[in-house]
């Protein structure tokens, strides 16, 4: 079972979409800087409360990874890796994204920025996908 947006949520992703392409070809840099501003407002702030409150999916997601970051810090680890499976059929070679919350420059300074380069489960071979969140376009 694929995972899928609510319509607010595909509907918004359309319009960032848009927006950036947009702003790909912008020539006026005033106008530019405020369409990326608008942008990087509506993917950082408005898209994460329009999936949490609107798809069932992104809502258990949050209260997962909570619940993973908790534990972490109550076994005193120094990071959390956590999966979240988007379907129930895998292919032959599965593709998971990695991302690192230091990619944004988030979390403690001096923390290790890592990128996962291999990784296998039960001997399946898994192509790892490090995910950059910051990239506007």
């Amino acid at each position: 079972m694929m995972c899928y947006d609510s319509f607010e949520s595909e509907e918004l992703k359309k319009l960032i979409d848009n927006k950036k392409k947009f702003f790909a070809k912008q020539t006026n840099k005033t106008a530019a800087q405020y369409l990326q501003k608008e942008i990087l407002f509506l993917q950082n702030e408005i898209l994460p409360v329009i999936l949490n409150n609107t798809t069932i999916f992104h809502y258990e997601a949050v209260k997962y990874l909570t619940r993973t970051l908790d534990l972490a810090a109550k076994y005193d680890c120094n990071g959390a890796l956590t999966y979240f499976p988007l379907n129930d059929y895998y292919v032959e070679r599965p593709r998971v994204g990695v991302f690192n919350s230091r990619d944004l420059m988030m979390g403690t300074p001096g923390a290790v920025l890592i990128s996962i380069i291999n990784m296998d489960i039960a001997g399946t071979t898994v192509e790892p996908v490090n995910l950059h969140l910051n990239a506007l376009v």
